[in-house]
């Protein structure tokens, strides 16, 4: 027996041991597309991956939301200190930037015109039921007897007497009310357009640093009222989060071509080990061959 009949069967066998298990690998993305001759489609085009990502997909989808993003991780993830911290902090900033303006509620601004003026209407309506619901004839009665004791001599007292006083006063607060059910809307309206105004322009931190003084005290009821939001809303906040449908979704939109090489960065040097491993089988076959 020659050398090269000893060396070639295991060189033979491991070329098509190596060749083999390429094209196998290579058969897994490519064709990337179906590949048609006429009406017939060429079998086993496209490769296996493409030809199944709709199913792939939808595994890997449910398979992340079921074993590493279910609810309750999400949950966990919107309740906890840090995440709690980092919301503060955010607010914060946002706040305290002397640009951050509450110009939504400028009534001269139409992006939000309806809202803004049901918010007006409502508490132009709510004003008017305030003023309304108050005692005036009370307040007025007691204001009356104190203007004139402080003003007006004893004589001039026994001439106004209290009787007198609270009749005129009494007549006066009809008036007002009457006036305040027919036309409070165009008395307190352009009142409350002024204020909005003007409140629209103040930077937020102005605006919080009059209501909340205290930085820490500010922090604390932002993160007390994300605490309470959380405890009754985290839920269905979670459970509306498609983590399943939205990877889903990530992966039929790729390009075959993304996929192979997203694929191939994670198993590319198993792939390769794969490849030799043919070589090394195809090269012991070989070698067996020569001694049977």
């Amino acid at each position: 027996m020659t050398l090269f009949e000893i060396i070639a069967p295991p060189v033979i066998g491991a070329i098509i041991g190596y060749v083999t298990n390429f094209i196998a690998i290579k058969m897994l993305f490519l064709p990337r597309n179906p590949i048609k001759i006429g009406r017939f489609q060429v079998p086993f085009t496209p490769g296996i991956v493409p030809k199944r990502k709709k199913m792939l997909a939808g595994v890997l989808g449910k398979a992340i939301s079921e074993r590493f993003w279910g609810f309750d991780d999400l949950e966990s993830i919107f309740v906890s200190d840090v995440f709690k911290s980092a919301v503060i902090e955010r607010v914060m900033i946002l706040i305290e930037d002397p640009d951050t303006k509450l110009r939504f509620l400028d009534p001269d601004r139409t992006k939000h015109d309806a809202v803004l003026q049901n918010l007006r209407d409502e508490m132009c309506v709510r004003i008017q039921a305030a003023i309304l619901r108050a005692d005036l004839k009370q307040i007025v009665h007691q204001q009356s007897r104190r203007i004139m004791e402080e003003r007006f001599s004893s004589v001039v007292r026994l001439v106004l007497n209290e009787k007198t006083v609270n009749t005129v006063s009494d007549r006066v607060v009809d008036l007002i009310q009457e006036d305040m059910l027919l036309n409070g809307r165009s008395i307190v309206m352009p009142l409350i357009e002024d204020e909005l105004r003007g409140l629209s322009n103040e930077p937020i931190a102005e605006v919080l640093s009059e209501l909340v003084p205290d930085k820490d005290e500010l922090r604390e009821l932002i993160g007390d009222t994300y605490a309470s939001f959380m405890e009754t809303h985290v839920r269905p906040i979670v459970e509306s989060i498609d983590i399943g449908g939205m990877v889903t979704e990530k992966v039929l939109n790729m390009d075959n071509r993304e996929m192979e090489e997203l694929t191939l960065s994670v198993v590319n040097n198993e792939l390769r080990y794969v490849m030799l491993l043919g070589g090394l089988v195809g090269a012991i076959i070989g070698a067996v061959n020569i001694f049977i």
